[in-house]
């Protein structure tokens, strides 16, 4: 391992969503196989669409060479930052007193690139959605993440080509009861919008655990969960640390 000095922070925006096939399926066809040093972000609003990249130990001049495919589509405004990691993530940050009263996400993994029509179901719902803060987010996979040994973790989706995530955020922080009066509509446009992905995508992220989920212990873990109830026996055999998701042990 080698500290991590200097990266390359690229940010692009396309205004409304017409964009929207095309920098998509550039972005799933290109990024995840682009570089190991390089990780990329969509964030897809419904007035808008987002790039986030970040180069590691890479010029500017390489962080546009290596994402020229996706930022040559329509008119994006582009710009590009150069510092100390905790400097740029710390800079992108949303203070936490900005942030919406309520968040509401649903994790899924994506191993083969999404169809056109698959693009159609997110913008027809971005275009929908209940409130400036929402969003469907992506996060390329592949490169380095892949390299793991197999079986030495208990992570299962090192496959997939993206993570993703309907979300829906709503209500003011400073404002007790705030937003409300969206939280069935907002609640509802999640419910939907992951039901309407369900052909496309599979499995789902444990830290951003989906309440209710059918199936979660291989949703999460896969063919690992044996092995974590075994764990779990071994650790917490009264089965202390517990909630409605929780690995029992395997006695139990």
């Amino acid at each position: 391992m080698a500290p991590l000095k200097s990266v390359t922070y690229v940010q692009a925006a396309w205004d409304g969503l017409g964009d929207l096939q095309r920098v998509f399926d550039t972005w799933q066809h290109t990024a995840p196989v682009a570089d190991n040093r390089l990780g990329t972000q969509l964030e897809i609003h419904r007035n808008k669409i987002l790039l986030f990249a970040v180069l590691a130990e890479g010029t500017p001049a390489e962080a546009k060479r290596l994402l020229a495919p996706i930022l040559s589509i329509g008119r994006p405004e582009v710009s590009v930052q150069v510092g100390n990691w905790g400097d740029v993530y710390a800079g992108f940050q949303i203070p936490t007193a900005n942030e919406p009263a309520n968040w509401k996400f649903f994790s899924q993994f994506t191993n083969k690139p999404f169809p056109k029509k698959a693009i159609g179901v997110i913008a027809s719902f971005m275009r929908d959605a209940p409130t400036d803060d929402s969003n469907f987010f992506t996060q390329a996979f592949g490169g380095a993440v892949r390299k793991s040994p197999r079986g030495g973790t208990a992570f299962p989706h090192r496959d997939a080509l993206f993570y993703s995530e309907p979300g829906a955020g709503w209500g003011d922080r400073s404002v007790p009861g705030s937003g409300d009066e969206l939280t069935p509509r907002a609640q509802a446009w999640i419910a939907e919008f992951s039901q309407a992905l369900r052909p496309y995508v599979h499995g789902a992220y444990v830290n951003v655990p989906n309440v209710g989920m059918q199936d979660w212990e291989t949703a999460y873990w896969d063919g690992n969960f044996d092995r974590l109830r075994k764990i779990k026996a071994k650790y917490d055999p009264r089965n202390v640390f517990q909630y409605e998701q929780s690995v029992p042990p395997a006695f139990c």
